[in-house]
């Protein structure tokens, strides 16, 4: 197939969006894992005044992240590689960019990437 006979913008757009989404939850492990182990909270002058919910949240987010941001990724290649499932593989897209944003969504950019990319693979063809 040829790259008009594909949706590459589609493609293009949640690829980043998934490699941001990615990025974003790495950092954002490695803030929760720096926050947890040092112990560090506001000031740091000891645990801060959000302790308290700290230790589970962050790593669950940043979890949900990774796994939105591998699933992204993943959608995104299907869709260039099966471009006659096109609806279905931007529909993961859509989905798992909306569920990245309790993650800090690839710092906003990666879930709108993931999002503009999800509906152009729908509305394809």
């Amino acid at each position: 197939m040829a790259v008009g006979e594909r949706p590459y913008a589609a493609f293009v757009l949640s690829l980043v969006g998934g490699v941001l989404i990615l990025l974003g939850s790495l950092v954002s492990l490695i803030w929760a894992s720096w926050a947890f182990w040092g112990r560090w909270g506001m000031g740091m002058i000891g645990p801060g005044m959000m302790w308290g919910w700290m230790p589970w949240s962050w790593p669950v987010f940043s979890t949900v992240g990774l796994i939105s941001g591998a699933a992204v990724i993943t959608a995104a290649l299907m869709l260039y590689n099966k471009p006659g499932q096109a609806q279905t593989w931007g529909t993961l897209v859509l989905v798992f960019s909306i569920v990245s944003l309790l993650s800090m969504g690839g710092f906003l950019v990666g879930a709108l990437l993931g999002l503009v990319g999800g509906i152009l693979a729908l509305t394809w063809r």
